[in-house]
């Protein structure tokens, strides 16, 4: 690991920043230590990082309002990573709520610390770097599927983003949505719960051979990627190599749906870092299917809608606020073309 990789701990306890700051000096990271967030608002105005790890509790300026200004002044701010001791899942949503990238309860995993820490600034970096144009891959689409699929990718920020697009979205029209919101296990299962309470959809975290019906929405569970079975319309799930260096990841997704729903397929990308989606609205595309993307300047983390954008395949662009809409007009066309193919 290059010492150019500079991270940021703020962590006012003296024994966890003595062990985090080693644990990151081995792993080849340049550390340097504040002891709470006035400290490291000013030390941001001065350097680069790639990297925030940060506690929740502090002085005068704690994680949470830390994260939240740092959120509202740079529009392309590093890697976040909360670490506290406020273990609750209310807490860890919370905390991601607010825009951390990831969470890690204290007593510290080091192995697992620099693990995500490595992920974080690996898919930070890749956001960051000019997408390459894909080349589709030509995939037959003429299909004709039951109902209409919307398969939608989200990372940093995605909880309270999802839920604004998802509370848009007409439960009763006829489609299966699928959701990759990349995130650990607790989170996805504590996020499918808000929304099940707060929509009128049939929300499932997504298991194996799972069969798929209209009006429903599909999470993908935490490390395992999500994909459609072509064949019989079931989900399939797997713990292949991660892509994007995150799993579950979008791309095998919207790949999938691009083989099954053809035409009838909706690929959207929200708010993220790194490109995750990129690859897989380029097989969506090339059925004919239906691509839509969240306008960056309204999305928390803007890499992943910024690299869809920039790949030059031709998408809808829409603000958040406008995201449910454009979603809800392209199911009502396609709905009304797969009624005249069925002959209904």
């Amino acid at each position: 690991m290059s010492q150019l990789n500079k991270i940021l701990l703020a962590e006012d306890e003296i024994s966890n920043q003595l062990l985090v700051k080693r644990a990151l000096n081995k792993a080849g990271y340049s550390t340097i230590v504040v002891n709470n967030g006035i400290e490291a608002l000013q030390l941001l105005e001065k350097e680069q990082f790639d990297a925030i790890v940060t506690d929740w509790m502090m002085p005068e300026l704690d994680g949470i309002e830390l994260i939240r200004q740092i959120r509202k002044k740079y529009k392309e701010p590093p890697f976040i990573l909360m670490l506290t001791s406020l273990a609750s899942d209310s807490a860890r949503r919370h905390a991601l709520e607010v825009g951390a990238d990831d969470f890690i309860a204290k007593p510290v995993n080091l192995e697992e610390l620099i693990d995500r820490v490595q992920g974080g600034i690996a898919r930070k970096i890749q956001g960051d770097t000019k997408p390459i144009v894909v080349e589709p891959l030509v995939i037959p689409s003429e299909v004709v599927p039951n109902s209409i699929a919307v398969g939608i990718a989200a990372s940093t920020g995605g909880p309270p983003t999802l839920l604004e697009v998802i509370k848009g979205l007409d439960p009763k029209a006829n489609s299966s949505i699928f959701v990759v919101q990349h995130g650990p296990a607790w989170m996805l299962e504590s996020f499918a719960q808000k929304l099940n309470e707060e929509t009128d959809f049939s929300v499932r975290i997504a298991s194996n051979l799972m069969p798929i019906q209209s009006g429903f929405i599909y999470i993908a569970p935490g490390d395992l990627h999500m994909r459609v079975d072509k064949n019989t319309y079931r989900i399939l799930l797997d713990s292949g190599p991660k892509e994007n260096f995150v799993r579950p990841a979008a791309d095998p997704l919207f790949r999938s749906i691009a083989e099954a729903f053809g035409k009838y397929s909706i690929g959207v990308v929200l708010t993220g870092l790194g490109r995750d989606g990129t690859q897989g609205i380029s097989h969506i595309h090339a059925v004919k299917g239906s691509v839509i993307v969240q306008d960056p300047e309204t999305a928390i983390a803007s890499s992943m809608p910024s690299s869809a954008i920039a790949s030059k395949i031709p998408v809808r662009i829409e603000p958040l606020e406008k995201i449910a809409a454009a979603i809800n007009e392209r199911i009502f066309a396609l709905s009304a073309l797969l009624k005249k193919v069925k002959g209904h």
